[in-house]
Order: C-alpha cells, then structure tokens, then sequence
C-alpha cells in the first residue's frame, strides 16, 4: 500500500498543505548527484522540519507524540536518524554545498508546486535548506 500511494494524491493523508515538498526537493538533489532518495530524504529532513516548523507545529507534535512518544517530533525523527545509522549530511553523500544554488534552481523549475508549500519554497529557501543539511 505504501508504494502504491507514495506519489498519489493520498500522500496528503498526513495532514495536506503540500507537505511532501521535501520529495520534490530531494528529486532535484538525486537528478544533480548520484544520491539514493531515501539517503537524500534522510539527509535533508531535519532542515526541511526546521524551515517551517512554526507554520505547522502542531503536525509535528502529533508526530512526536503519535509515533515517538515524545513531544518534539522534529527532535524525536532526528535522534531515530541517528539511532538507525541514517543521520546523514549531504557532505556523507558526496555533494558540494557550493552547488546548493544551482540544485535549488532545478527543484523549482521541475516542481512547480513547490510555490504552494506552507511557507514560501523559493530558490532562496531552498537553497538554505540543502546549505543547513551540509
């Protein structure tokens, strides 16, 4: 069932809003490099999380509280990254944080929904978020 609604519009079960963004980001990151895109989603989540936490706080915290047990969901994902062995830096995965400009370039001309996430997902974000996963 997970494959079969991995890139339908069931993806928004979690709550809507555009949300999946970080797929469409880390697209644009395997497109420019040789990354797998579940190490790419690990490397890039945290960030992705701490971009627009205070649009959707209480999303996170049902995280926490839903699937950890903990109140800080962005807190909990990072510290199960970690405990997984998946707490990865894009630096881990061979990337160049001088490309972070060029790499966001290409997510916003291949996604172009990326302009209706929760808070502005402009070249410039983007860029920030690749930059804070280094």
């Amino acid at each position: 069932m997970g494959s079969t609604t991995a890139t339908s519009q069931f993806a928004e079960w979690g709550g809507g809003g555009r949300s999946a963004t970080c797929h469409a980001i880390e697209n644009a990151l395997s497109g420019y490099y040789d990354v797998t895109h579940g190490d790419g989603l690990a490397a890039l989540l945290p960030a992705w999380m701490r971009s627009f936490y205070y649009v959707k706080q209480d999303r996170f915290k049902s995280l926490g509280r839903n699937v950890f047990g903990k109140e800080d969901g962005r807190k909990a994902t990072e510290d199960f990254f970690e405990n997984v062995g998946m707490r990865l830096r894009l630096r881990d995965l061979g990337c160049k944080i001088e490309d972070a400009q060029a790499i966001a370039e290409l997510a916003v001309k291949s996604s172009p929904f990326l302009a209706e996430h929760p808070t502005p997902l402009g070249v410039d974000a983007i860029a920030k978020i690749y930059r804070d996963s280094f």
